[in-house]
């Protein structure tokens, strides 16, 4: 009798593991943290920080025979992250870590270009607008990035970005693409 009952226990067990639906996991959403602990926060460009604080760069309407050969590049344009603020405390060293986002070419360091119809076989490549002026390779940290030390409870750090070829021909579109940040005091 135990015999029977026993091999009708394993039998429906077989078939309640054989109907239940399996146990799986997917990732329905993401949730994103951010912020830093630090006594120093900074305006930037007259705003709060945060995901409101838009600064626009108009790059302009480049003709695609500009670029004739790979690595042609249209005219910098310059732009800056002016900080201020009762809480930009003067003597801070602030820099920027531009976060890896997937709109970065990671063999060129460049924004790649985004919308529903956009320019091909260019990119926008971003530089310090500083006396070295490097290139900001994207995507990777930056070794020694521009560090702007707060004065009288302001500071700038400047840039320049603009469209460079990444392919033999480049075909007309919309050059459109954006970067975060965060600043970074010490």
């Amino acid at each position: 009798m135990k015999n029977v009952s026993l091999k009708k226990l394993v039998v429906s067990s077989f078939l309640c593991v054989l109907v239940a639906p399996s146990l799986t996991y997917a990732a329905d959403g993401i949730v994103n943290f951010s912020g830093s602990i630090t006594d120093v926060t900074c305006d930037i460009n007259g705003q709060a920080p945060g995901e409101g604080n838009v600064t626009n760069v108009e790059l302009g309407r480049i003709a695609p025979g500009t670029f004739a050969a790979i690595g042609n590049a249209s005219p910098f344009v310059p732009f800056k992250l002016q900080l201020s603020g009762a809480q930009c405390t003067s003597d801070a060293k602030v820099s920027i870590d531009f976060d890896q986002i997937e709109n970065i070419d990671s063999v060129t360091g460049n924004l790649k270009l985004i919308g529903s119809a956009p320019a091909t076989g260019v990119q926008i490549q971003v530089f310090n607008d500083t006396a070295n002026g490097k290139k900001i390779q994207l995507g990777q940290r930056e070794t020694t990035p521009q560090v702007a030390v707060v004065k009288g409870n302001t500071a700038t750090l400047s840039y320049k970005a603009s469209y460079v070829s990444t392919a033999p021909a480049v075909t007309p579109g919309s050059g459109i693409s954006f970067v975060r940040y965060t600043l970074a005091y010490q």
